[in-house]
C-alpha cells in the first residue's frame, strides 16, 4: 500500500470542501477566512461576494502593512514603485536586515488576481519572512516555502518568487530564483546581464529541489527586480513594455537615486499603456553607492 504524499493528502483533504453548487472544490484560501463556507469563489452569490469584498476592503491598510517601506542602508540606494491592479494585491516584495547582519531581498506574484490571489499571496509572504532567519542559504527557503504553500492552497495555484541574501559589506548576493523573471544587473560600465531561474515556480510539485547562484554587486552596480505587471504592459499597438525596453529607458538616465529612476520608470509605463493596470505592477531597484 502506497503511503499518500503530501500534496496528494491535501488533495483529499480538499474534497472534504466540497461546493455545494458545482462540481469544483471551495478554495483553502477562503476556508482559512471563513471555515464554515460552502460555496467557491465561482458560486459565492453577487451580494456575498460583495460582502467579502468591503469586508477585506476594511483590512486593506492592515494588507499594505505587510509590505515594508524604503529602507534607508548605509552604502546602498534602494527604490520602489508597487500599483496593485485591484484592491488587493498577488504582488508581494521585502527589504529586510537579518539580525546576522544579511540583507534579504525578495519578490514575488502569486497566478491570478483579487480576493484568491491576495489571500495565497498574504500567507507565502508570511511563511517566506519567517523560514528566512531560520535557514541561512535562500534555495533551502525556497523548498520549505514550496512544501508550505502547497498545504494551504488549491490544486494548480502557482506562485513565482525571487529570493536574495546580500552581505552589505561584501556585496555578494546568493539566490535563489522559482520560475521568477530573472533580475537585471546593469553594471557600472553600462553592460547588463540577467539572474537567471534557477528552480521551477512554487505550488507545480511537492519535492522540488532548488540551486542557489552568487552575483557580486560592484560600487555603481544597479539591480533591477520586477513582476509581470510591468514586462507584460501593452499598448494600443500591441508593444510591450519588455526587458529590453527597461534596460533601454534605465540607460538614459544614468546616476540618478534609485528612487528617482523607479518612480521614472513607473511614469514612462503609465504613458507608455495608459489607464488601469491589467496585472500588478511591482518594481525593485537597489544599486551600490
Amino acid at each position: 500500500m502506497n503511503t499518500p504524499s503530501a500534496h496528494s493528502a491535501q488533495q483529499v483533504t480538499t474534497l472534504e470542501h466540497s461546493c455545494s453548487q458545482c462540481d469544483g472544490f471551495v478554495e483553502p484560501e477562503l476556508l482559512s477566512v471563513y471555515p464554515s463556507s460552502q460555496v467557491c469563489l465561482d458560486c459565492m452569490a453577487k451580494v456575498d461576494r460583495a460582502r467579502l469584498e468591503k469586508e477585506l476592503n476594511q483590512v486593506r491598510d492592515l494588507d499594505r502593512s505587510l509590505l515594508p517601506d524604503v529602507p534607508a542602508l548605509s552604502g546602498w540606494d534602494v527604490g520602489l514603485h508597487y500599483r496593485p491592479s485591484r484592491l488587493l494585491s498577488g504582488d508581494f516584495y521585502d527589504v529586510r536586515a537579518e539580525q546576522d547582519g544579511r540583507l534579504t531581498l525578495l519578490i514575488g506574484d502569486v497566478m491570478g488576481k483579487g480576493i484568491p490571489a491576495a489571500l495565497l499571496r498574504a500567507g507565502l509572504q508570511s511563511s517566506l519572512k519567517a523560514l528566512a532567519p531560520e535557514v541561512c542559504s535562500p534555495a533551502r527557503v525556497l523548498e520549505k516555502a514550496n512544501r508550505n504553500f502547497l498545504d494551504s492552497a488549491s490544486p494548480g495555484r502557482l506562485a513565482s518568487v525571487f529570493l536574495g541574501a546580500l552581505d552589505p559589506d561584501k556585496g555578494e548576493l546568493s539566490y535563489a530564483n522559482g520560475g521568477h523573471l530573472p533580475p537585471l544587473l546593469r553594471r557600472a560600465s553600462g553592460d547588463w546581464q540577467t539572474l537567471d531561474a534557477t528552480g521551477m515556480v512554487l505550488g507545480a510539485l511537492p519535492n522540488v529541489s532548488y540551486s542557489e547562484a552568487t552575483v557580486t554587486l560592484e560600487s555603481g552596480d544597479l539591480l533591477v527586480l520586477f513582476s509581470d505587471g510591468f514586462t507584460e504592459a501593452e499598448n494600443s499597438a500591441g508593444e510591450v513594455f519588455d526587458e529590453r525596453e527597461i534596460a533601454r529607458r534605465l540607460d538614459q538616465l544614468p546616476g540618478l537615486p534609485a528612487q528617482v529612476l523607479a518612480s521614472s520608470l513607473a511614469e514612462e509605463l503609465a504613458t507608455f499603456a495608459p489607464g488601469e493596470p491589467s496585472d500588478d505592477r511591482t518594481l525593485l531597484m537597489l544599486r551600490r553607492t
